[in-house]
């Protein structure tokens, strides 16, 4: 048995730079003390994928004319960029099967990539695996995650069996809901996790600012009694799981209003009961 937990760590909308997440890793390592060493962090960069695109299509939107040839001004320029590389994101991350190529089919190619290298790090197949994930990239992980356990004939990318526990905060996977009858969450935990007491311990924590407009709770999504009855027992299994947790980030410009979507990363609210939780996992990972 493994002695070491995964951990991967995927953005939501915005303008990333690789290494988004040192902040975050550092908090928790500090936090861990002397059993930071028993994580394998990795971080997932996804926004290399769409950066050219909404780059290009921001450049041609300048060349915009009238009937005459005149130059289509644009006013609020600041706030339309803002839109392109922010909710830009979103509208393109949609499934479509038909055509390659897709932002969602880069997104997960990626995804792919770094659980690869996290499994190589790791150097243990039975090594339990959690995933922190903010905003968008939660509905993108649980897409992920949702495709490879439906068990897709000639599957290229990285399955995730032994994911242990999903850490999600300023989620947004209630809004993408809107394009299914019944909303199903992923099976956690993952297969490949056999041991009694990961199971045990096994949960999908999600927190959440109620000043955070694009922050949502997720158990009532799938736990209202309309949508419940028709999951699985696995699906029914993992809505158990679910613990809704409304925490305040931010400081004093931002922990009042929307601008607390992106404050979730080091702030004490979540990065103290993550890392108590953490410390969990460790302890169901080490019992005999």
């Amino acid at each position: 048995m493994s002695k070491k937990i995964g951990v991967l760590v995927i953005h939501g909308i915005g303008s990333q730079e690789r290494g988004y997440s040192k902040d975050l890793i550092r908090e928790l390592r500090n936090r861990l003390k002397g059993l930071a060493n028993r994580f394998e962090w990795k971080e997932i960069y996804w926004a290399s994928a769409l950066k050219k695109r909404e780059d290009e299509l921001w450049d041609v939107m300048q060349e915009a004319r009238d009937r005459k040839g005149n130059r289509l001004a644009l006013d609020w320029t600041f706030a339309r960029r803002f839109v392109i590389h922010n909710f830009g994101d979103a509208s393109a991350y949609q499934r479509n099967g038909q055509w390659k190529n897709t932002a969602y089919d880069l997104v997960h190619g990626i995804i792919s990539a770094e659980i690869k290298k996290l499994n190589g790090a790791l150097a243990d197949p039975t090594a339990p695996v959690v995933v922190m994930a903010h905003s968008l990239g939660a509905y993108m992980m649980s897409n992920y995650i949702w495709d490879r356990q439906r068990k897709k004939i000639n599957d290229p990318l990285a399955p995730l069996p032994n994911l242990v526990a999903m850490i999600t905060f300023g989620c947004n996977i209630p809004l993408f809901a809107l394009s299914f009858e019944t909303a199903a969450p992923i099976q956690l935990p993952g297969e490949g996790i056999t041991k009694a007491s990961l199971k045990d311990a096994s949960k999908w924590l999600n927190y959440y600012d109620r000043d955070d407009v694009l922050g949502w709770p997720l158990k009532p999504l799938y736990a209202n009694k309309k949508n419940f009855a028709k999951l699985t027992p696995q699906q029914q299994a993992t809505v158990a799981r679910i613990e809704d947790d409304e925490i305040n980030v931010g400081g004093l410009v931002t922990s009042w209003n929307f601008g607390a979507h992106t404050e979730y990363w080091t702030d004490d609210d979540m990065t103290k009961p993550v890392t108590k939780y953490l410390k969990q996992l460790l302890g169901a990972l080490d019992k005999p």
